[in-house]
């Protein structure tokens, strides 16, 4: 199940999601996953982008119940078993041209 809200300003734009899943044949083995997002603009095609995600994990159900030596870990040959995963992220982004450059020239053709 996913829920997703979008606002967009001319300011910028929020984005949030919430995404949920489970094996119903237990109901112990689940994931929850929110992500959220925020674009500023600055100035005239300039936007500093704010990002961060966190997720609840249950379910690993592929991963072998033997450990993993370092080597194998290092070489991401196998994975380990975690009950989370986070992140945050920055970003700058900066768009110049016509206002319409996102439409393909026509004198390109087909």
């Amino acid at each position: 199940m996913t829920m997703t809200l979008e606002i967009k300003e001319p300011w910028g734009n929020i984005s949030s999601a919430l995404q949920g899943s489970n094996y119903f044949h237990d109901l112990g083995k689940n994931r929850l996953e929110f992500w959220r997002g925020l674009n500023l603009q600055l100035w005239k095609g300039l936007s500093l982008g704010l990002y961060g995600q966190y997720s609840r994990i249950n379910d690993q159900i592929s991963l072998p119940k033997a450990g993993a030596s370092l080597e194998d870990i290092l070489l991401q040959k196998r994975m380990l078993g975690t009950n989370y995963n986070y992140g945050f992220s920055v970003g700058v982004n900066y768009t110049f041209g016509s206002i319409y450059s996102n439409i393909v020239n026509p004198r390109f053709g087909k």
